[in-house]
């Protein structure tokens, strides 16, 4: 439909159509009518048309100049009105308008400045948005917005996907508390607390469950945020992660550290803490609580032979027969390496707890297969009754720790109960172990020699070094107490070197002073052949005395044998090569000394005192003697019988053809002043027959011949 525009006429457009119309019949009547002319009507139509004049000049300068430059203003008003705010008037010197250009330039300028600034902000302002919904549609952590009635107004693509929703339309409007709590009306209560919470900003409420779309649920860390605009309410800001890896990592950790990595029994910590709980609800019942503490017996042959894997194996599978053993409601720990504790709680009498321990050292009697190896493990144990033997954790434990040594001093396989003797004997270990320690630095040791006799002729042919400690504390320390802990401990290794020094100065002095023949035995330790550099050790010492290796008798147990180390055999031959006599010693008390003599390079067997001890009494013991003799003669080995301690002993092994012999009747080990004082005797009646008398004493414990290593 077209439509007509309107035009308005303007005041002087219908000014000047009067004007003009009056004056075109003004014209028409003089020209019709032609009236006569007076002065005063020549003056009228005079001053009439100087009007019609400057009405028409101003009518046509408006027309002809104004009009179009106040048309132009209005075309640039209206461009700018439409938005072109580059439009410039430019309608050169017409005073007021000039003037009216000059303002209308710099406002549409200002305006122009205005508008430059509005887009940037309104650009800026559009980038922020862009780059805060990135932001959120990016975040790690599920974000959700709710107003005062808990209608979802937004939530990000993490939230939409941890919930199990397609998209965030799914979530717009709907009722957040009944789609993410099971019970909505907890939510309300927090909800409402949330939106409370002006002032308070990023609290940490609580873990909880949320629940997704299928029905699912999954536990949640959230963060609740009041959400206000001009301090007025608008609702909150969820934000939330889904918790289950952490609480997964946080479970592990705690099993890692209260459970044994390996057998995946309760740990040392574990059980210990249980002990602890154990005894306050034994205290209230009025029962009795039995700790049973458990040692693998030979263990360490197993990782030495076999391996550690093969070790890991094994201790696994007396694991799991442990716990077999017991009840469930028993505690099995392990406390480390193969040591085990087993808990038994609700006893009425210290022998209930004989059936489990029978049950448990039974259950080690059947052989373990590791591999295609099937290996017999025994066990050891030890039990401790609360309250009878402690009445805290640690003392139980400690208690029953002794038990178990006992166990092991007996014979192994089989358990003791704890008695206070056995407190003794740790305390005493212990104290040991304290003071060994700086024994040497302090000058408590001492080397004391027992001569050895050469029978057929009676010269004294050599003695043996022996280590003997004097403690302020513990008193004379029996080597029988000492020498096994300084092995056990490492301490053996300095004071094998302490004896080797002393004993080749005093065979050195001997020599010097008596016979160049004299030979001085020390002992080695299993210890000692760990260190790879014994022989040079040895053949060093006696090189810088300017002594010969035949000067030095070495002797070896079956214990240095027993491991079967080729670099136990490599060290004995090197010895052996090197000149220096290898004796066995303690012959007779093991269980393989045959297979010993002919694999290793010995020169000298030395019969155990326990045999001599019996041989005028025991036809058996007598047999064996002879046939020690005989055997060793015959493999080109010396003999010395070593507890020599009668006359009739003596005589009796002259006339077996024993080579040497050594023990009380000939000298009881003495101090290096009083060894000479001994040879010089010897020395004296060297040239009539010999008969070796002493006075006889009373043997004391200290004084009996041990074996000392070292």
């Amino acid at each position: 439909m077209l439509t007509m525009k309107q035009h308005t006429l303007k005041p002087w457009q219908v000014t000047l159509s009067v004007i003009t119309m009056i004056s075109l019949c003004l014209a028409t009547y003089i020209f019709v009518v032609k009236p006569p002319f007076d002065f005063v009507l020549i003056f009228v139509i005079t001053l009439f048309c100087l009007a019609n004049a400057a009405v028409l000049s101003v009518s046509l300068f408006q027309l002809l100049a104004v009009t179009p430059r106040i048309r132009h203003l209005t075309r640039c008003v209206r461009r700018w009105s439409n938005g072109d705010l580059n439009t410039r008037n430019k309608i050169g010197e017409y005073g007021e308008l000039s003037e009216l250009e000059i303002e209308l330039n710099h406002m549409f300028s200002r305006l122009q400045d205005i508008s430059a600034k509005e887009d940037i902000n309104q650009k800026n302002i559009l980038s922020k948005n862009h780059l805060l919904s990135a932001i959120l549609d990016s975040a790690a952590a599920a974000i959700y917005g709710i107003d005062e009635n808990g209608r979802c107004i937004f939530a990000n693509p993490q939230c939409v996907k941890l919930l199990g929703y397609r998209s965030e339309e799914q979530l717009i409007a709907c009722n957040m508390r009944s789609l993410v709590h099971q019970n909505p009306d907890d939510e309300l209560a927090i909800a409402s607390s949330i939106i409370d919470q002006q002032e308070k900003r990023d609290i940490h409420l609580k873990e909880d469950h949320f629940w997704r779309a299928d029905g699912s649920s999954f536990p949640v860390e959230y963060w609740s945020h009041p959400m206000t605009f001009n301090n007025d309410k608008m609702g909150a800001v969820i934000s939330f992660h889904d918790n289950s890896e952490r609480l997964e990592a946080e479970a592990l950790i705690r099993h890692q550290a209260h459970y044994d990595a390996l057998t995946d029994l309760p740990n040392r910590f574990l059980a210990l803490r249980r002990l602890e709980q154990l005894v306050e609800s034994t205290e209230r019942s009025g029962k009795m609580l039995a700790v049973i503490f458990l040692d693998l017996d030979d263990f360490k042959k197993i990782n030495d032979s076999l391996g550690h894997e093969a070790g890991d194996q094994l201790l696994i599978t007396a694991a799991d027969r442990l716990m077999k053993a017991t009840r469930k409601e028993d505690t099995v720990g392990r406390l480390g390496g193969d040591e085990f504790i087993i808990l038994l709680d609700g006893l009425s009498c210290a022998d209930d707890a004989q059936p489990l321990a029978e049950n448990l050292i039974g259950g080690f009697r059947k052989p373990f297969y590791i591999g295609n190896r099937q290996l017999i493990l025994t066990a050891s144990i030890g039990i401790a009754i609360y309250p009878n033997d402690g009445v805290t954790p640690s003392e139980l434990l400690r208690n029953a720790d002794s038990a178990m040594y006992h166990t092991k001093s007996i014979g192994r396989n089989t358990y003791s109960y704890f008695t206070h003797a056995m407190n003794k004997e740790v305390s005493r270990r212990l104290a040991i172990e304290e003071q060994i320690h700086g024994a040497l630095e302090r000058g408590e040791l001492q080397v004391h020699y027992q001569i050895q006799l050469d029978i057929r002729d009676g010269s004294i042919m050599g003695a043996e070094a022996l280590l003997r400690w004097d403690n302020p504390v513990l008193g004379c320390v029996s080597p029988a107490e000492f020498i096994p802990i300084a092995e056990q401990t490492g301490v053996i290794e300095p004071m094998g070197e302490f004896i080797l020094h002393r004993a080749l100065e005093a065979a050195q002095t001997w020599q010097k002073t008596f016979d160049d023949n004299f030979r001085i035995a020390i002992n080695l330790s299993p210890r000692q052949f760990r260190n790879p550099n014994l022989v040079k050790l040895i053949t060093d010492s006696v090189s810088q005395l300017d002594m010969r290796p035949e000067d030095l008798e070495l002797e070896i147990t079956e214990g240095v044998l027993l491991s079967g180390h080729a670099y136990t055999l490599d060290a004995l031959m090197a010895l052996s090569k090197a000149g220096f006599c290898i004796s066995m010693d303690d012959f007779g008390t093991g269980y393989s000394s045959l297979s010993y003599l002919r694999t290793y390079p010995f020169q000298i067997l030395k019969i155990d005192r326990s045999f001599i001890k019996d041989m005028n009494s025991d036809d058996t013991s007598k047999e064996l003697i002879i046939a020690t003799i005989e055997m060793a003669h015959a493999l080109g080995i010396r003999v010395i019988a070593e507890g020599v301690e009668t006359q009739e002993q003596f005589d009796e092994l002259s006339f077996m053809m024993c080579d040497y012999a050594q023990g009380f009747l000939i000298s009881k080990p003495v101090v290096f002043d009083d060894l000479l004082e001994i040879g010089k005797h010897y020395k004296k009646s060297a040239k009539i027959e010999f008969k070796p008398k002493i006075e006889r004493v009373e043997e004391k414990p200290e004084d009996k011949p041990v074996k000392t290593y070292g």
